[in-house]
């Protein structure tokens, strides 16, 4: 398989607190894989550093050529004074303005048929349908409201459509059943096994973890250790491992 992530000697502290060094990771494509750790021990530090938002002291991350890269936050944020659908649409800029340039030909009467053009090129008209499929998945069926107006648990699944309807191809995902109830859980379990997405995640969802992973990726003792197989497979290995 062909690799989409390679993380070479890797070192993150804060001051003289080192949560891990000489971490290596390599990620191939269609891998579904999680990161376990005690609390503090850096899994949401490893994927803000992964997505580019947060720094580090040594070592080297390397992407594949123009890898379509998606980031669930734990915690996600949105502009005040957009609405859900607004919001949904801005992790493809490409295709967003397609859209605003295509609702404008419909308003004016003026440039639809490059226009529409541009939603092709865009594969826009696809984009916005599943925005609106994948929002209606998890119960925010008012694509109006303001997001402002939201709740904190509409504002992770709003989030979480956001990143799934921008067609990643290395999907990072940080708690991502946080506030999803039992029917919305299970279809994203369904929907992110059948998918062809590489996947990283951190979630305390053991459940999830074992329908879900392919492999499991710990950190203990600020070093990397990896297990073939999900979370079952991972916790009766590192018994194995105590044991000895």
């Amino acid at each position: 398989m062909a690799s989409v992530l390679q993380i070479e000697q890797l070192k993150k502290s804060f001051g003289e607190r080192l949560l891990f060094e000489g971490l290596t990771l390599n990620l191939d494509e269609g891998e579904k894989v999680a990161v376990v750790a005690v609390n503090g021990a850096g899994k949401s530090t490893l994927l803000n550093i992964i997505a580019g938002v947060e720094d580090y002291q040594a070592g080297q991350i390397t992407f594949r050529r123009d890898l379509r890269v998606g980031y669930l936050w734990q915690n996600p944020a949105f502009k005040e004074g957009q609405s859900v659908l607004e919001a949904c649409l801005d992790a493809d800029t490409k295709a967003k303005e397609a859209i605003t340039r295509y609702e404008r030909a419909i308003a004016t009467g003026e440039g639809l048929e490059e226009a529409m053009a541009a939603m092709d090129a865009a594969s826009a008209w696809e984009y916005e349908q599943q925005a609106k499929e994948l929002l209606t998945r998890l119960a925010i069926t008012d694509l109006t409201q303001r997001v402002e107006t939201l709740s904190g648990g509409q504002i992770k699944r709003l989030a979480l459509a956001q990143v799934l309807a921008s067609r990643p191809e290395l999907l990072i995902l940080d708690e991502p059943t946080n506030h999803l109830d039992l029917k919305m859980t299970e279809w994203l379990e369904e929907y992110l096994s059948a998918s062809h997405m590489t996947l990283l995640m951190v979630t305390h969802d053991r459940y999830f973890l074992d329908r879900v992973t392919t492999r499991i990726i710990e950190i203990d003792d600020h070093r990397l250790y990896a297990y073939r197989g999900n979370y079952t497979y991972y916790l009766e290995k590192r018994q194995e491992h105590i044991d000895l």
